[in-house]
């Protein structure tokens, strides 16, 4: 049985190893045909769902890694990541990012900087996605007419909790923290910690650095 298990591991090893290569290949194709602008040191768990339109675009920085699919970093809730560019839109993700399961919808700017951690099955959005004018929203065909789009800014060392929304509109300032599960509306200011559905202040970030010194 021993010997059993044994073989049993060393085969998942080998076979993780295979599943990355694999993974990186396939990505490294997809960027490729969607004229995505990368670096080749990236790591890629899994491949990732990409949708970028020819007048838009997405720029991805060094040292860049994430997981995308059931299989990879077994948090629940995995599904593959998505980076979607419609026309006009641009993306642009800085140096050393990682993020799991995450889905970028980009219908005008999104921006992450250097350094930045992205929880599982976090969503951002620059988009209402629909018109809140009921009478347009309710048309058939629908019509786009008054969709409202704007910027998010996720600003250098920000990490964002698992299972997070965040929204057209929103900056999230250097360093700052957002729990798990929140909903982000509005801005937040640099080293604070915001959490909740709608996301509010919860404390600076120092004060866990003090907490750290004192112990």
């Amino acid at each position: 049985m021993r010997l059993i298990r044994k073989f049993y591991r060393g085969l998942r090893v080998v076979y993780y190893k295979l599943a990355r290569l694999y993974s990186w290949l396939i990505t490294c194709f997809k960027f490729f045909l969607n004229d995505v602008k990368f670096y080749t040191d990236f790591i890629s768990y899994g491949i990732p769902i990409l949708d970028i339109s020819p007048a838009g675009s997405f720029i991805i920085g060094k040292r860049f890694r994430f997981n995308s699919g059931k299989y990879h970093a077994m948090g629940g809730r995995q599904q593959q990541c998505y980076f979607v560019a419609t026309k006009g839109a641009h993306i642009e993700i800085g140096n050393n990012v990682g993020m799991t399961s995450t889905a970028i919808i980009c219908h005008e700017r999104i921006i992450i900087g250097d350094n930045v951690k992205i929880g599982i099955n976090t969503v951002i959005y620059d988009t209402d996605f629909h018109s809140l004018d009921a009478n347009i929203r309710n048309q058939y065909p629908e019509s786009i007419e008054g969709v409202k789009n704007k910027p998010v800014v996720i600003c250098d060392g920000v990490f964002i909790g698992g299972h997070t929304t965040i929204l057209k509109g929103v900056t999230i300032g250097k360093n700052s923290i957002v729990g798990a599960g929140s909903v982000v509306f509005q801005s937040i200011p640099d080293e604070q910690i915001w959490a909740g559905n709608p996301a509010k202040y919860i404390r600076d970030t120092y004060s866990i650095k003090l907490s750290l010194v004192n112990e």
